[in-house]
């Protein structure tokens, strides 16, 4: 078994969070830069595994691209700018007009550049509030509020005193401290208490050393423990009446997921498996044997998705599918780059399944056939979550302690960072509304969301111990403390 080590690497207001400064939803370069229905979200979403050597990875040991997103110069300089073969744009990102004057009329045959599209004939800026995104929609101004335009969709930043609300930015009293009203206008805390504007959480179970993967649905929260007393275990949504499923010596399990009235699992030991066994308690049966360290999982309807690596070579990890009732497994992408990078997440999304390497965002259909290809290249992605829209990662390229967090359609278009200035944001979820993910160590991790689209990232916990793995159900957020063993959740 190799030696894995734990590190820690998800609603709208003000706040700061994971100990840095962070944005609303301003576009970035696609160079410079994805939760199930059924809740079930492991480690960096589907609970990857650490480094064979029990460390974790370093900027150090990867080459990070140069200015222009190719590799960096042997002489320590940026690489010179290429000639694109047009000139250069003018005020509204067209070609300059001869008159030195502002934007041309009209676009002249090669398009806009980078960072402008067409509305009405000319270029404009992707983030002008009058024309936002490509359908060049006029953002709405909310009262005490201010429209903005993230480069494909609107959002609002509200007034001082003022909060998001359905109606726009409202004012609901003092959000720092009513439990009604904690950190914007409705959000309230239950029966926990308001602090700074973020919510106490329940303490769903406390004592589980090395607690790992995670997931959820509206009657149970479950998870993993691993290493010496690796177990599976469930408990109501509210606390107590904690139910161990499987309490072995003989499993390592690293990721769950959730089909039909079952709780699956990858178990590392050799030869591993995918297992499942009944939510309540059962007996445990294999779905797929003699696997070669399976890591990260996740399911689509009756069909598990998840990750293998031989670690032969820094190519050697594979995507496999198998169906939840058992069979022989099918590959879905092999080749992939995990040896470096073995904290790999898996989540699916619309029609495709999509995973981390070691330096990029990579998706392949989900019924299989057409091989993988790269989403999004040099982002150096942790943790990806999907829905039916879009792909959500989060990113060291910029480093563990200034780590991002990128949206993108999954037919391709503009990058938004929903946050920047992380600290190793290790774990990733998205509902209908709002992405979530888990962030920092020690005694001061947190748990972080932000509007899909992009808006003020709002922290809904704070002073955690090495929060990690994330879940949701219709109501509330859940999350893995590593740090003490614990299990918490608080209200959306």
């Amino acid at each position: 078994m190799r030696s894995i080590k734990r590190i820690a690497l998800v609603s709208i207001g003000l706040s700061a969070a994971c100990g840095g400064t962070l944005q609303g939803a301003p576009t970035v370069d696609e160079d410079a830069a994805t939760p199930h229905a059924d809740g079930a979200i492991g480690r960096r979403n589907d609970g990857g595994v650490g480094r064979s050597d029990g460390s974790r990875p370093t900027n150090d040991a990867r080459v990070f691209p140069g200015e222009d997103g190719g590799p960096p110069r042997t002489d320590g300089e940026a690489p010179p700018h290429e000639d694109s073969g047009r000139p250069p744009q003018g005020d509204a990102g067209g070609p300059p007009r001869e008159d030195g004057g502002g934007p041309p009329p009209n676009i002249d045959a090669g398009g806009c550049t980078v960072g402008f599209h067409v509305c009405s004939g000319q270029c404009v800026d992707d983030t002008a509030p009058a024309t936002c995104g490509s359908s060049c929609t006029p953002c709405a101004t909310p009262a005490n509020g201010v429209a903005s335009c993230n480069g494909s969709s609107c959002y609002t930043t509200c007034d001082p005193g003022y909060t998001t609300c359905a109606s726009g930015c409202c004012s609901c009293g003092d959000i720092e401290t009513d439990p009604s009203n904690c950190g914007y206008c409705g959000h309230s805390c239950g029966t926990q208490a308001c602090v700074d504007g973020v919510c106490g959480s329940t303490v769903i179970a406390t004592g589980q050393a090395n607690a790992y993967a995670l997931a959820a649905d509206n009657n149970n929260v479950y998870w993993t423990t691993i290493g010496t007393g690796s177990s599976v275990n469930q408990a109501p949504v509210g606390g107590g009446g904690e139910t161990v499923l499987l309490n072995s010596q003989n499993e390592y399990p690293a990721a769950l997921a959730l089909v039909s009235g079952q709780v699956y699992w990858t178990d590392e030991l050799q030869a591993g498996t995918v297992s499942r066994i009944p939510i309540g308690g059962g007996s445990s049966l294999p779905v797929a044997s003699n696997l070669a360290y399976p890591g990260a999982l996740v399911a689509n309807g009756t069909t598990l998705f998840f990750t293998t690596n031989t670690f032969a070579s820094e190519s050697a990890g594979a995507v496999m599918s198998v169906s939840a009732s058992g069979g022989s497994p099918t590959t879905v992408a092999s080749g992939q780059s995990f040896a470096e990078n073995e904290y790999t997440s898996i989540a699916v999304g619309g029609s495709n399944v999509y995973w981390t390497t070691y330096a990029s965002v990579m998706a392949a259909p989900a019924n299989g056939g057409q091989g993988a290809t790269t989403f999004s290249s040099n982002t150096y992605p942790v943790a990806v979550a999907a829905d039916a829209t879009n792909v959500y990662w989060t990113s060291i390229a910029n480093g563990e302690v200034n780590a991002s967090v990128y949206q993108q359609p999954q037919v391709g278009g503009s990058i938004i960072t929903l946050a920047s200035g992380q600290y190793y944001p290790n774990a990733i979820t998205v509902d209908g509304a709002n992405v979530y993910w888990t962030c920092g160590a020690g005694g001061t991790g947190t748990v972080v969301s932000a509007p899909i689209g992009g808006g003020t990232p709002v922290t809904i916990a704070m002073g955690q111990a090495e929060p990690a793995a994330v879940a949701l159900n219709s109501t509330t957020v859940f999350w893995v403390n590593y740090g003490d063993g614990s299990i918490h959740s608080v209200p959306k």
